[in-house]
């Protein structure tokens, strides 16, 4: 269990009330990873969301090459203080579709996702609110993305 306290710190939890953060306060923890430990793996399942409190990360999606049947990871992103990561906990097929390693020691909130998704069955209103982060978080990374691939584009 995390505190009700810590959670209303980020604005990724303000758009929730009292008893929306009590209930996500009873299914998080405080986490902490090493620099440069990998905390989400593409393709893996998504089971956890995060928060990022302290330090910061990079996010990666990995590219195969058909023709020389390689993989490369491609950096699109820096995740820092109050940003999610392992985004697709509520969405299915509940799969990661990018990795993320921590450039720097990193603590951060992590949400149980199988009871996350349990909350959002029942409470649509704290779906529409949490999704409605998550949504903002991937346009920004489809965002970055974009400008990652007009610079190798450009190049």
């Amino acid at each position: 269990m995390i505190s009700p306290e810590t959670l209303k710190r980020f604005p990724f939890f303000a758009s929730l009330n009292e008893e929306q953060i009590k209930q996500l306060a009873m299914i998080g923890e405080e986490v902490e990873f090493n620099k440069d430990q990998l905390v989400v793996e593409e393709c893996q399942p998504a089971n956890t969301l995060y928060v990022l409190m302290e330090g910061s990360a990079d996010l990666y999606f990995t590219v195969q090459d058909d023709k020389t049947n390689t993989k490369k990871q491609f950096f699109v992103g820096e995740i820092t203080s109050g940003d999610p990561f392992g985004i697709t906990v509520l969405l299915e097929p509940y799969q990661h579709f990018s990795t993320v390693r921590c450039t720097s020691p990193c603590k951060a909130i992590a949400l149980d996702g199988i009871k996350l998704r349990e909350m959002a069955d029942d409470d649509p209103v704290l779906a529409k609110n949490i999704l409605k982060h998550i949504a903002l978080a991937a346009m920004e990374r489809l965002n970055n993305t974009r400008i990652q691939l007009a610079a190798a584009w450009a190049s």
